[in-house]
């Protein structure tokens, strides 16, 4: 197998995919707003880098020494595009720097001094050797300013739950995480081919570009997509609470048989019911037995106890009983038929999608597509 074709390969279907969904998302969305646009501007970075790659390795480029030895640093924007994403994302705009000024001139003061250098090469002026280390100087200088937005990203992650909003949960970032581990894995190769392009004689350039390509390439992949929809996630839960403010929905109490009222703890029971159906508890996706037992100064085994005997469901069953309620109302809601069944189901209270279908046709015996549609 020719190794070299399946990385170009590799390169090439990248960066196609990349353009593919910068025109998508451009063509899809009527307003283009700043983290879609940032986000667009990371995949378009990463796309930028792996097709200059595959054009100087398929050797596409025109004939001459300066048009041989003349690259674009796409990589030092990369990180920070993201970076910018990712606080817009999280709404914190007005509370962080987004550092596009400081990247936009590290990446015209690469790119200057390069044309420069390259020029005087080209006349004699300086050997092509001092052209290789400063090849492994930029790429240095790239790295280390990623890896310090890097850094920022995950502090501003880390956080975040301190002043987090109440559409942003914790459970609602974990495809953050997963991407900063991903994108830690890909800076780990990057800082693996800067070392062996600076110290190694046996492994030189685009040899040791391979993994880091390739692992970019996925990247494109998944977090292109990723992104938009959980941006797009995001939108639509916000434009729905906003809604939901203005005309709430609340569900009735649950039934409890006459036999069942003359029991002792009933009106232990009531009490409890009431206080999650007022102060709307069935909607916290993190909502536990003992963090509710706490608020109402109740003993979990007793709260279990009472909810098991008077609902006739478990705990976690209680509460998605309401949220299912809940979401049946607003799925059937002529009203509220914009909004995504996701959306809703995760305003409902479920920390996931597919919680939410699992209880959904727990309760019901249909997924919400199949209410939805029926209704």
């Amino acid at each position: 197998m020719d190794f070299t074709a399946v990385f170009n390969f590799f390169l090439i279907a990248g960066a196609f995919q990349g353009f593919v969904f910068n025109l998508g998302t451009f063509l899809v969305r009527r307003r283009i707003e700043a983290p879609v646009l940032f986000l667009n501007l990371f995949v378009f970075m990463l796309s930028m880098n792996n097709l200059q790659s595959w054009v100087i390795d398929k050797g596409f480029t025109p004939d001459g020494f300066f048009w041989d030895h003349l690259q674009i640093p796409w990589n030092v924007l990369i990180v920070p595009m993201f970076y910018a994403f990712l606080v817009h994302y999280l709404g914190l705009e007005k509370q962080r720097l987004l550092f596009w000024r400081l990247s936009f001139a590290i990446f015209a003061a690469e790119l200057l001094a390069r044309v420069g250098l390259v020029v005087a090469a080209g006349r004699g002026a300086v050997s092509e050797e001092l052209l290789e280390h400063y090849t492994n100087l930029e790429d240095g200088i790239a790295l280390a300013y990623s890896l310090f937005l890097y850094f920022k990203a995950w502090h501003l992650l880390k956080t975040y739950p301190s002043m987090q909003t109440q559409v942003l949960q914790p459970e609602n970032l974990k495809w953050l995480h997963r991407f900063m581990t991903l994108g830690g894995l890909v800076i780990l190769l990057w800082m693996f081919a800067v070392f062996l392009n600076s110290f190694s004689a046996i492994f030189n350039p685009p040899y040791t570009y391979y993994p880091l390509r390739i692992s970019s390439t996925l990247l494109i992949y998944w977090v292109g997509y990723q992104a938009f929809f959980q941006y797009v996630l995001l939108q639509d839960r916000l434009a729905l609470r906003k809604r939901l403010g203005d005309k709430p929905v609340v569900p009735g109490a649950v039934a409890v048989s006459s036999e069942d009222r003359s029991e002792s703890g009933h009106g232990d029971f009531l009490e409890l019911d009431s206080y999650i159906r007022e102060h709307e508890r069935y909607l916290d996706p993190v909502l536990s037995q003992d963090r509710l037992a706490e608020e109402l100064g109740m003993g979990t085994s007793t709260m279990s106890r009472l909810v098991n005997r008077f609902s006739g469901y478990n705990f976690p069953d209680y509460i998605n009983s309401y949220r299912v309620d809940y979401a049946r109302e607003l799925l059937g809601n002529p009203e509220f038929s914009p909004y995504t069944i996701t959306a809703i189901g995760l305003e409902c209270g479920f920390n996931s999608k597919s919680t939410f279908y699992t209880a959904f046709r727990k309760f019901t015996g249909q997924t919400p597509t199949a209410f939805r549609s029926a209704t």
